[in-house]
């Protein structure tokens, strides 16, 4: 598909509501990232879910997400937030993470997000 269709498919696309993200049959996909252990899709974003990633407290699930059309996500935290909800529960807690500029990759628009299991990382009291 050129680049042009491929815009106007995308556009067409996000003119409808974002959908609910659904499981990508990865035994038919043409590259899986390592250790991607499962991807979702709807009609604005690609969700790759990366689990048992080591840290220095425990193992945490690495979410990465991304419009299809590449661009930056408006109104981020609150999409971020209903897709966190969609697919690890309203009370699971998602940590986007900022690294030191020493670590820092930013070569694409795309946002991560970090879910350790309960009780693994201090949490704020919000009254």
């Amino acid at each position: 598909m050129k680049f042009k269709e491929r815009k106007s498919a995308v556009k067409e696309l996000f003119a409808k509501p974002p959908g609910v993200l659904t499981l990508i049959d990865l035994s038919i996909a043409s590259f899986i990232p390592t250790g991607m252990t499962r991807a979702y899709k709807n009609n604005r974003y690609t969700v790759m879910v990366f689990e048992n990633i080591l840290t220095t407290k425990a193992p945490a699930t690495k979410v990465m997400i991304q419009r299809h059309d590449k661009m930056p996500i408006s109104g981020h935290w609150r999409e971020i937030q209903n897709i966190k909800n969609e697919l690890f529960g309203a009370e699971t807690v998602g940590i986007e993470y900022y690294p030191a500029e020493s670590q820092l990759l930013d070569t694409h628009n795309i946002y991560w997000l970090w879910i350790f299991p309960p009780g693994e990382i201090p949490l704020c009291i919000i009254r």
